[in-house]
């Protein structure tokens, strides 16, 4: 199941909304904290190996996780973790660990020292905040002026693409045996809970919205907020699928059994495509009201679709046939004129639409 992403979108966030909402959770007793600052972005090899960023994670977790710590990734792919100073002698003992998860990268070569490197610095909040606040908001200035990839007349490829402009939570990646902890849970547990609602509305003119159809989803953000907070579950694609397949089993069972009387009928879900053509649909299909069919919206994302062809028309064409409504998800403005909307043959279209969107299509015409 792809999952509200909208909602989930979580993600990206305004500049560095997430550094300053953390410093006022600590202001009442900031004086007791610290901040290490890591120049990762001076690491030659520029994006952190999988393993590496892993290993990075887990070590300064072990170090932040009482006491309110906690560890950001900055669009220049530094990194800042705040932590109580009830802990710092850990935190100087994780850059010892640090030193050895990076030592395979050219700018440790016969340096022990960071300070010589300039890879660390450790700020106290109780003398240095106006530094480290300053330090933020340059981090951020260049985060902006980098934000828009320019194209280089020669090779006609983007140029300046190192700064993304959001500030994220860092988490460890989803592994195996998490994940296999994650859907012993699921199934075990009231997956009602973890189930969200918004409604889907129509508006003609000036006229109040009026409500067409519910959508009924799962909130990867909550779901990771209520079963592992520090785990990062997207961010292993293929992973991610097969979590997200067990959703999509759990999500069908429960309306099929329409534990609380409300999913009777005009609602959509998102669901995968290898869904559609598995037993679990053909056991949803078989319990439900046939009258239900027509009301019932299925959500596909585009990358799902795009990664087999023939398996969407295949999934498409028998939902359609068995009364369902299919609709595309996750079309933003600038895709939608590659999209051969007749070939795809959808009832429905979902476009993400920003005022970035806008913004830009002026700034063409």
């Amino acid at each position: 199941m792809v999952f509200n992403r909208g909602i989930e979108t979580s993600t990206v966030v305004k500049k560095d909304i997430l550094i300053w909402d953390h410093l006022k959770k600590i202001e009442k007793e900031i004086g007791s904290y610290g901040v290490l600052y890591l120049y990762t972005n001076k690491l030659q090899n520029k994006s952190l190996r999988s393993v590496q960023r892993q290993s990075l994670i887990e070590t300064l977790e072990n170090a932040t996780c009482k006491n309110k710590g906690e560890i950001f990734s900055l669009p220049n792919e530094n990194i800042v973790v705040y932590f109580h100073n009830s802990v710092k002698e850990e935190i100087l003992a994780c850059l010892i660990k640090i030193r050895f998860i990076f030592q395979d990268d050219p700018l440790f070569k016969n340096v022990d020292d960071f300070e010589k490197i300039g890879f660390a610095k450790i700020y106290s909040l109780s003398t240095e905040l106006p530094e480290f606040k300053q330090k933020i908001e340059q981090d951020m200035q260049e985060a902006t002026l980098h934000k828009e990839p320019t194209i280089s007349k020669q090779e006609n490829k983007p140029q300046n693409v190192f700064f993304q402009p959001n500030v994220r939570k860092l988490r460890r990646e989803l592994t195996p045996s998490i994940l296999d902890k994650v859907q012993k849970n699921l199934a075990m547990t009231d997956f009602s809970s973890y189930i969200r609602r918004q409604a889907i509305c129509a508006i003609i003119g000036k006229s109040q919205p009026q409500m067409i159809f519910e959508e009924v989803f799962v909130s990867i953000p909550d779901l990771r907020e209520m079963l592992l907070p520090d785990v990062d579950l997207t961010a292993n694609p293929w992973l991610f699928l097969s979590l997200s397949e067990t959703l999509d089993k759990r999500m069908l069972e429960t309306i099929s059994r329409h534990d609380d009387g409300s999913l009777t009928g005009n609602f959509s879900i998102n669901i995968n495509v290898s869904t559609i053509l598995s037993d679990h649909f053909l056991e949803f299909d078989d319990n439900i009201n046939p009258s239900m069919r027509s009301s019932i919206v299925l959500e596909l994302q585009l990358a799902d679709i795009f990664s087999d062809s023939k398996a969407f028309l295949l999934a498409k064409t028998f939902a359609q046939s068995r009364g369902y409504k299919i609709c595309i998800d996750g079309i933003t403005v600038d895709k939608l004129k590659y999209i051969n909307r007749e070939h795809l043959n959808a009832d429905l279209i979902k476009i993400i639409w920003h005022k970035v969107d806008q913004h830009h299509r002026q700034k063409k015409d």
